[in-house]
């Protein structure tokens, strides 16, 4: 084997050791998933739809919910654990709000 082969197929095993597995890392899946496992106990879990970090002013972690409209004290709960799920999964510096959004993309809950 030349060289230049085994430079190339040596990159390429890095590359997708950085990468993941299957290269298909999804932060949004990974985000959902760890808070999923993190709130697994709590009474609204099954409601939480998708999380994810957004960059728009303010930098936000969204959590999409199916609530279509969610009482004060279950959003609430929703988005004080985005806080918390911040802090923990050392977020908390980056992020400066929690948005809760219903399957509508209406944003509500979060004050």
């Amino acid at each position: 084997m030349s060289p230049k082969v085994i430079a190339v197929a040596g990159l390429s095993a890095i590359a997708i050791a950085a990468s993941g597995c299957s290269g298909d890392s999804d932060p949004e899946t990974e985000f959902t998933a760890a808070f999923k496992k993190d709130f697994s106990t709590a009474p609204w879990i099954n409601h939480i739809t998708g999380v994810k970090r957004s960059s728009e002013y303010p930098t936000s972690l969204v959590v999409t919910t199916d609530l279509h409209k969610a009482s004060e004290t279950l959003g609430g709960a929703i988005c004080h654990a985005g806080f918390q799920f911040a802090d923990d999964h050392e977020l908390g510096d980056r992020i400066e709000a929690v948005v809760m959004l219903g399957p509508d993309g209406e944003e509500g809950g979060c004050a």
